[in-house]
């Protein structure tokens, strides 16, 4: 079978076989573990899974086209990917996609104001009640922080919150802005916890927005349905959790640049973003059309030249490498938990493209590169303590004098069931 020549040259570890619409097997095998048996039902399908093997994958597995016999989908993407470092397969339809990716992200004006508010929608107004069938009570859509590696989901979003709110360093009664609030948990938890600190959060998303607003709990936090090019400082502290990666590479200057208006001279600036070892380059085809539109992974050198050229400092960077794929891990266990009710709302194709989603992100985290930094970004040099110890001290004080735990990890009464 032609298909496996090209799996030959990417298959490190594992065995997939693959069975042809002509009932024909091919086996390429690297090692007895883990094996998988995969089958393809038809040769227009196989044309097109050897021409774009990083987009119809997913598209047959959602649609029938390609069915696992034996084995299951992590095993699959785990053989597949495992000897893939950059996440792609080395072939033209991904070297044609990387060298016209800038071209066609201008032709549809990825990083406008219309076009974020459109492709965020896309994806976070789904369903409230969607998202919280598998986030923890405080609906953090983003990488968790696991300092054991066997907390819950909620444990772990909670020790995000306190990591970040430790690198903040805030004092009482500052302002803080929050760029991509989502459902309003970390806005809420550096309320709660820090006292008379004022939090604006802004989102794209209506759902958000309108779950944010229902759930908030003091007069000290306000939310927004508002892009973050138009909101205006000075702000003490800012804070933007899993919202860079929907920017688009031709607007990291323009990006960073705000945040450096937007901070006061003092101020200091929490960056977290999806990012990727290597060279810059597009994310997976399928993911970016299906799932996440407009969607881009900056490497750690697009980061440091965009704020480079904006004079803000970079005071700390951290990489918090597995912690993702560890999250993602306990979110397609709960989604799992639940498939007869997406099945029911949303049709069994929906789920299983949000389980390839899943899936194949955690195998990202594992296996190609792909990982999530922490920026510390201020004005000035000494807008934080001199050596890192000021984090270390306040995350653990942040345990101890921790406020409002009902409502972050033993779950509230809340309508996302």
């Amino acid at each position: 079978m032609l298909f496996g020549s090209l799996l030959r040259r990417i298959v490190k570890t594992g065995t997939i076989v693959l069975i042809g619409p002509d009932g024909v097997s091919d086996c390429v095998a690297a090692s007895p573990s883990p094996r998988v048996v995969v089958r393809i039902k038809s040769r227009k399908y196989l044309a097109k899974l050897f021409v774009a093997p990083s987009f119809f994958l997913a598209e047959g597995y959602v649609n029938g086209d390609l069915e696992i016999e034996e084995g299951d989908l992590r095993q699959m993407l785990a053989v597949l990917m495992s000897g893939v470092p950059d996440g792609d397969f080395p072939i033209f339809f991904d070297k044609l996609r990387l060298a016209t990716s800038s071209v066609i992200d201008w032709m549809v004006k990825v990083g406008t104001i219309d076009r974020a508010r459109r492709d965020v929608q896309f994806h976070y107004d789904l369903s409230n009640e969607f998202f919280g069938l598998f986030l923890d009570p405080a609906m953090q859509y983003s990488c968790a922080y696991f300092e054991t590696g066997k907390e819950t989901i909620a444990e772990a979003q909670v020790a995000k919150m306190r990591h970040i709110a430790a690198k903040l360093a805030l004092r009482p009664g500052q302002k803080v802005l929050d760029i991509g609030c989502g459902w309003g948990g970390l806005a809420a938890f550096l309320s709660a916890n820090y006292d008379r600190v004022h939090v604006t959060g802004v989102t794209l998303s209506k759902n958000q927005l309108a779950y944010a607003q229902e759930n908030r709990r003091s007069a000290q936090l306000d939310f927004r349905l508002q892009d973050y090019r138009l909101v205006s400082g000075p702000f003490d502290r800012i804070v933007s959790v899993g919202m860079l990666e929907h920017v688009g590479k031709d607007h990291y200057g323009e990006y960073f640049a705000k945040v450096r208006d937007l901070l006061a001279d003092d101020g200091v600036a929490l960056i977290h973003t999806i990012g990727r070892r290597g060279p810059p380059s597009p994310i997976n085809a399928w993911v970016r059309r299906r799932i996440f539109p407009g969607a881009y992974l900056p490497s750690l050198s697009h980061l440091a030249a965009a704020t480079e050229r904006t004079g803000l400092w970079i005071l700390d960077c951290e990489n918090l490498r597995l912690h993702y794929a560890k999250t993602l891990y306990r979110w397609h266990a709960a989604l799992q938990s639940h498939r007869r009710e997406v099945e029911a709302q949303f049709g069994q194709q929906f789920f299983r493209a949000w389980e390839f989603y899943l899936l194949s992100c955690e195998a990202g985290f594992l296996y190609s590169g792909i990982s999530v930094f922490q920026l510390l970004l201020g004005k000035a040099q000494d807008a934080v303590p001199l050596t890192r110890d000021f984090m270390f001290e306040e995350e653990r004080a942040l345990k101890h004098r921790y406020i409002d735990e009902s409502d972050f990890i033993a779950g509230r009464d809340r309508k996302t069931g």
